[in-house]
């Protein structure tokens, strides 16, 4: 059953993969009118996502400048060369991973808050794209491996489908309630998903219905029902661990630094020492997320 859909390549992609996934697993069901109007909208922004992140990109190295010029200048680093060998690599390290921090901070909010200024749709790709790769992942057995990976990115997606789709400020009382719900829509994602052991078909069907729903129900702006009571009754909220994971990620560099200045190691080699085990934390933290923000970062040099 094919279906059309207008604006560009990318817009097409998905919203065909969607309803060939749902042709595929859950017969009867269809792509809104709404929901394809919104695909296409939020794929029409992905040339000038590319484009504001150079852009932000060269605004974050200067910011990034800026920090080290101004600690140059209140002789921050003056300071402490002053100290022990071993305060100076961990607090040296601290204030250029906080800068490092900042300067990235600013980058992804910076490219983020540019593309939603040209359309309120940014938040909508942002939510939909991973819901609907998932989706696609799901009409075909081949692609089972591939469902664990999709349906993290599309847990991500859910819990911050309130924050993007901007109907209600970040401080407002109906947060908790939406947080709450959005966790018990993970969990029942969960659930289907472990599915996936025992009736894989049944499970893929079950996985897609769901995948469709949340992505009908946040075209619609109901973040509070983005799937239906029955499917939530007795489901309690799945937690995230995002806070600590950042939290460790955090604390390794300086330790990284401490511990390569405690063992003797000094200059380049301590200095790549450093990155090097920033990088494998990362990994291991956030296991493809970080690969793949690598490869975007990479992304914008070789194009």
């Amino acid at each position: 059953m094919k279906t059309s859909a207008p604006g560009g390549p990318a817009a097409r992609k998905l919203t065909r993969e969607g309803q060939s996934a749902l042709d595929a697993v859950a017969s009867g069901r269809r792509l809104s009118p709404a929901l394809r109007t919104e695909i296409r909208f939020a794929c029409a922004l992905l040339p000038w996502h590319t484009f504001m992140s150079f852009a932000a990109m060269l605004l974050g190295v200067a910011f990034f400048q800026a920090e080290i010029t101004f600690a140059r200048k209140e002789g921050v680093f003056e300071r402490l060369l002053a100290l022990k060998s071993t305060y100076f690599a961990v607090l040296a390290a601290l204030l250029l991973y906080v800068m490092l921090f900042a300067a990235v901070l600013v980058t992804r909010r910076l490219t983020h808050a540019m593309v939603s200024g040209l359309d309120g749709k940014w938040g909508s790709y942002r939510t939909l794209e991973p819901v609907l790769r998932a989706l696609s992942a799901c009409g075909s057995p081949d692609r089972v491996d591939d469902l664990p990976r999709l349906l993290r990115a599309s847990e991500r997606a859910v819990r911050q489908a309130r924050f993007r789709r901007k109907t209600l400020p970040r401080l407002s009382h109906r947060q908790r309630a939406l947080r709450d719900h959005a966790g018990r829509v993970v969990a029942a994602l969960r659930a289907a998903e472990a599915g996936l052991d025992t009736y894989p078909d049944l499970a893929r069907c079950d996985l897609a219905a769901k995948l469709h729903s949340i992505a009908e129900a946040y075209v619609e702006g109901r973040l509070g029902a983005l799937l239906p009571a029955p499917d939530l009754e007795g489901v309690e909220p799945q937690r995230t661990f995002e806070t600590l994971r950042l939290g460790a990620l955090a604390a390794t560099y300086p330790a990284l630094a401490w511990s390569a200045g405690a063992v003797g190691l000094s200059g380049d080699v301590q200095a790549q020492t450093v990155v090097v085990g920033t990088l494998i934390a990362a990994v291991l933290l956030f296991g493809r997320r970080a690969l793949d923000a690598l490869r975007q970062v990479a992304s914008l040099f070789t194009r």
